[in-house]
């Protein structure tokens, strides 16, 4: 009988010469080429998500309305008033501050309370469309319709002479009876007496001066010589300051801020970058002339290039970006100079409003980008033009 075979230890079966040698080449080759692999196809690092910060308030101490305490704006403008958001934007972020908004309604002909037309819907719209905001809003009416107590120093023709040019008293769109609406002129003694005792009166209604001289110049301006487009800042410095005048004739504690004239759209909803220096001209001519007035100053806008900023519902108008910058814009001026003591805490960096990396961004950052907004959960979220 012969003897039985020793057991063989598992593991230990046997190999061949030529599997021997394989194996032998693979544990050199397979370390070779894993380092050749991680050299050919890093992996990507790491990048620690930037966590969104709870907002941190801007505070002036010596301002004289503090949260809690009662504050009243009213806006004068025109279509920018009635087909935008950002009035109730307004309304809405300062109650966000903790404010008590007190905007009763005034016996000014021609208020409303809401945009009088659809409006694009936003994503943060919950917050403000159950609002009510008294503001003027007449479509189409430039800065001279809010300036003079009566008709009577129009001449036969319908004309009356401004800063030197002759001005239609027809207020309206292309100076057209057909567009003047149920208000044919605004006193500025009557605004005055409407928002006596507000804090803030924000005038927007300078932006149709320029464009009545660039669309229809013979209706507005005669069968003369008319202005052009730089011309009319003369014909809008006058004005305003009438109106800033009576308003501080009836209460001169009340804070005006001129809000600037924002550019002109190309392609429907980009920045025209091609009238965009006269623009800017315009804007830094009346800077110059309404804050020599008293209690008065100049509200800087900056719609960024290249952007969707403008509305496809209401052609011309912001959209809920655009909005947004102006809110910002106005809110900001309202700290900077001292009406309210605590504002938002945004970034002063000029280059956070094209940055649409949200969720990467700081409270400032995303509170100044045209693209980006806080969400109601609190983090940094991506903010578009609206549903239009």
């Amino acid at each position: 009988m012969l003897p039985a075979k020793p057991s063989r230890p598992i593991g230990a079966l046997r190999c061949s010469p030529v599997a021997r040698a394989c194996g032998m080449i693979a544990l050199v080759l397979i370390p070779v080429l894993t380092v050749a692999a991680i050299l050919a196809f890093p992996l990507r690092p790491h990048v620690p998500k930037v966590p969104v910060r709870p907002q941190v308030p801007k505070v002036r101490l010596e301002a004289p309305v503090q949260p809690g305490q009662d504050l009243r704006f009213y806006v004068v403008g025109s279509s920018n008033a009635a087909w935008q958001n950002w009035v109730d934007q307004v309304h809405s972020s300062l109650g966000r501050l903790g404010y008590n908004l007190d905007l009763p309604h005034t016996d000014i002909p021609g208020e409303t309370d809401a945009p009088t037309k659809r409006t694009p819907k936003c994503q943060d719209s919950a917050t403000y469309e159950s609002l009510r905001t008294p503001r003027l809003a007449l479509q189409g009416w430039s800065s001279w319709g809010f300036a003079y107590e009566s008709e009577d120093d129009c001449n036969a023709e319908g004309f009356r002479t401004i800063a030197g040019w002759n001005v239609s008293c027809t207020n309206g769109w292309a100076c057209t009876e057909k567009y003047r609406g149920d208000v044919p002129y605004l006193p500025p003694s009557t605004i005055a007496k409407g928002v006596r005792g507000a804090h803030v009166v924000v005038l927007a209604n300078f932006v149709n001066d320029g464009k009545t001289a660039m669309y229809c110049p013979g209706a507005c301006f005669g069968s003369g010589v008319v202005p052009d487009l730089v011309d009319t800042t003369e014909i809008s410095a006058e004005t305003l300051k009438h109106t800033i005048r009576a308003i501080h004739a009836e209460d001169p504690e009340v804070v005006v801020l001129v809000l600037a004239r924002y550019p002109d759209a190309k392609q429907v909803v980009f920045v025209n970058d091609r009238n965009l220096e006269q623009v800017n001209a315009i804007n830094a001519a009346v800077r110059e002339h309404v804050e020599k007035e008293p209690n008065t100053h100049f509200v800087d806008v900056i719609f960024p290039m290249g952007i969707n900023v403008f509305q496809t519902l209401n052609r011309g108008h912001a959209n809920c970006r655009g909005d947004k910058i102006l809110t910002n814009s106005v809110i900001e001026a309202m700290y900077k100079r001292g009406v309210i003591s605590v504002g938002a805490n945004m970034s002063g960096d000029d280059s956070c409003l094209i940055h649409a990396d949200c969720e990467s961004l700081d409270h400032a950052c995303c509170q100044r980008s045209a693209l980006c907004y806080m969400n109601p959960e609190g983090g940094c979220a991506a903010y578009g033009p609206g549903l239009q």
